[in-house]
């Protein structure tokens, strides 16, 4: 056998078959995105308590750094 001959059976196409033959739509296929707005919803509530966290700590460094150069002196 050549090479020519050995590269076109290892080539071999006819067994393939295209994406076209089988079904595109499953009648009993459930909804991909049916839990979608409980991921959103989870995000949002994560997100936001997670920004009032870190903001709650900056506020209190902010406080820190500034009472930190007052002093306050009784008569």
């Amino acid at each position: 056998m050549n090479q020519e001959n050995t590269l076109r059976a290892r080539d071999d196409f006819d067994d393939l078959r295209a994406e076209r033959d089988g079904p595109t739509h499953y009648r009993n296929e459930p909804n991909r995105h049916a839990g979608l707005w409980k991921q959103i919803a989870i995000g949002i509530v994560v997100g936001y308590s997670m920004l009032g966290i870190i903001s709650a700590v900056v506020w209190m460094l902010v406080a820190q750094v500034a009472l930190s150069s007052l002093s306050i002196s009784l008569p």
